[in-house]
Parts: structure tokens; sequence; C-alpha cells
């Protein structure tokens, strides 16, 4: 028996709608992934494309390429589910690159039997010094979450995130709106296997494409926190507290090594993201 016949068969699910700008570059790394080719199948699932997006992935045939008119990312996602017949299921967005020990990590951290659901680690699109700071935050900001086990605090993210089958036939798989299906799947995990089911993994890595400058990290903060008003009737959900917030900041300034200007230039950005996003996501969301 060989060793690749060991590890767990990994479904990839990518749903994608007009995203030619970066569909190749996220197919090819998910083509060039050190993990055995025959342990893991790709799916990406069209989502209403009116764009090059579909033609690209069908050049590829490794990949699957699917269909699903029904409008939203999660309906999309749900079309895979159908269709895919992993043991794991790792789900990326059409405009992130996966790191090439991605699915490797994904093996790893889920190799014991209670983690349920696995959340990697995120780099932004275009590296920069402020954006670099703001990643450093981030990262420190999961690993307070996760390893803090802050269970109302708990998110999800579907571009860098790994589910068990079974868990996603338990729950019927994602429920179908717009934004923040992720974070509802893995709250109602949390309430039937405890906090030790959610595991947060640094070094499963994806870098975000599209996050390619301060003002599209601020938008899509105001664009969470919008969600996570619509999906609070759902589930027991929160932000951090100040005194949380404080905790992260100051993780993030040791992690970082930074000096006095620069965490005050680190509290700047997050500060004005904060206030920004906050009154933005108050607004009709095509005002951006």
């Amino acid at each position: 028996m060989s060793a690749a016949a060991g590890l767990p068969f990994i479904s990839v699910l990518v749903p994608f709608r007009n995203e030619e700008r970066y569909i190749a570059a996220c197919a090819e790394s998910l083509l060039g992934q050190r993990y055995p080719s025959q342990r893991y199948e790709i799916f990406f699932v069209d989502n209403n494309s009116s764009d090059a997006s579909a033609e690209i992935v069908r050049s590829q045939p490794r990949i699957r390429l699917l269909q699903e008119t029904r409008p939203g990312p999660y309906a999309a996602r749900n079309r895979g589910l159908r269709q895919a017949q992993g043991q794991l299921f790792a789900f990326t967005d059409a405009d992130c690159l996966v790191g090439p020990d991605w699915l490797q990590e994904i093996a790893a951290g889920m190799a014991g039997p209670t983690v349920q659901i696995l959340m990697g680690s995120n780099s932004f699109g275009r590296p920069s010094f402020l954006l670099n700071m703001i990643g450093v935050y981030e990262a420190e900001k999961k690993r307070y979450i996760f390893h803090g086990h802050l269970g109302e605090a708990y998110h999800g993210q579907c571009n860098n995130m790994a589910v068990r089958g079974p868990l996603l036939e338990e729950l019927g798989g994602f429920v179908e709106r717009q934004r923040g299906a992720d974070t509802i799947l893995v709250h109602r995990c949390l309430v039937r296997h405890g906090s030790q089911a959610i595991a947060y993994r640094p070094t499963m890595h994806v870098q975000h494409l599209e996050v390619d400058s301060l003002a599209v990290y601020y938008r899509k903060c105001a664009i969470y926190r919008r969600s996570r008003r619509a999906y609070h009737h759902l589930i027991a959900v929160r932000g951090l507290t100040n005194g949380e917030r404080s905790a992260v900041f100051r993780n993030a300034v040791r992690a970082g090594g930074y000096s006095l200007p620069e965490a005050l230039l680190l509290f700047a950005l997050l500060a004005g993201g904060l206030a920004w996003s906050s009154v933005r996501s108050r607004l009709p969301e095509r005002v951006f």
C-alpha cells in the first residue's frame, strides 16, 4: 500500500462569477499542489459568468466545470457538494492563490477526529508595509479567537476553509444566502460539537489577490460588518470587545516586532478603518 493511499481524498470547490482577471492563476495554484494528484479533485462552479472565466477553466482538463444558475456563491458551493466525492472538502475563491502545501496542511490539520472545520491564514494581493501590518493584526486576531475558544466571535471564511464531509451532510450544506453562510455553518457546528471542533492552522495559507490596497481592505471590512448584522438573528455571533481588540493589538505589535512609531501607525490604520467601515456598513451596498 502506497503512502498516498493512506491520505484522505479531498474535493476542492471554487465558485466563480466573472473572475477572468484571477481565475487562471487560482487554477494553476490548485493544479500545482504537492499533494498526490490521485487523492484530490477540483471543481469550479460557474455562477452566471458573462466573461471568459468559464472558457479559462474549460481549458484545464483536470478541473471539472459545473454550472449553477441560482445566484450566490453558496448555491454554487452546494452544487459542487452534490457532485464531489471527498472525505474532506476544501474551499477557496477564484480570486485567491493557495500555497503549494495547502492540501497537505489541510490533511495534517484534520488528521485527528475532533476537528470538523479547519480555518487557514490569509495574506493580501499586493505586499506593502501598511498592508503587511494589517495582515499581522488579522493573523493575530484569528489566533486569539480560535486558540482562545471565543465561540461567539468565531467566523467562517470560505476562501480558506476545510470541512469534513459528514458534517456537511449533517448540517445540510450551506444556507443559500449572498453572504455569511460560512459563519452560519461554523456556528451550527459550534452548537453541535463545541469549540474544539473548529481549529485555526496558520500554515494553511491563501493569498487574496483582490485585496491589493487599504481601500479594498476597508471596503471588505464594511461588507463583513453589514453581513454580520444581516445574519445576527440566526446565530449568536459577536465582534471583539474593545479589551479583546487591545489584546490582539498588543500581540500584533510583538509578533511584528514594531517600534513605538510603527505601533502608533498600526493603531491609526486600525482605528481609521474601524470608524470608516462602521459608517459605510450602514449605507446601501450599491454605494461602494
